[in-house]
């Protein structure tokens, strides 16, 4: 089940980002940027700025999808390892689009994601940059 988040499960939802940017991300920081996206997910004020999409395995949080700026920007994107190549992150990415649907969106996707978005139809803008101790790639999806 794929369904938009109320803002008592954002916790759960940064929980989760945190534990699968540790498992899946981990080339892409060091210290500092593990303090960086942790400064991130435990803000109630940033995290607030989000709309969040949960994918539930029963009433198991196994992925989310946090957007801003009305839906142009993804900020948070992670579905637990065990469930990664099942299609739950593109159905999470469609009922996003479908709630709110954009012409453009951006991300900057860890280089362990550039496939996957690409898949979703992003294209890298620029070479991967380094900001606060996180690697990221910019990347730009036009429909």
């Amino acid at each position: 089940m794929i369904r938009k988040l109320r803002k008592e499960e954002f916790t759960q939802a940064a929980e989760l980002s945190l534990e699968v940017f540790s498992q899946c991300g981990a080339e892409d920081f060091n210290t500092e940027g593990l303090e960086t996206f942790k400064s991130f997910v435990y803000s109630n004020e940033l995290m607030n700025e989000l709309t969040i999409y949960g994918a539930f395995d029963k009433e198991t949080l196994i992925g989310a999808l946090g957007t801003k700026r009305e839906g142009t920007h993804i900020s948070l994107f992670f579905i637990r390892p065990e469930y990664h190549r099942k299609g739950i992150g593109r159905k999470l990415f469609d009922f996003a689009l479908c709630d709110n649907p954009v012409r453009e969106m951006t991300v900057n996707s860890s280089s362990y994601a550039v496939e996957f978005y690409q898949s979703l139809g992003f294209r890298q803008v620029c070479e991967q940059q380094e900001t606060n101790g996180l690697k990221y790639t910019p990347m730009k999806r036009i429909s």
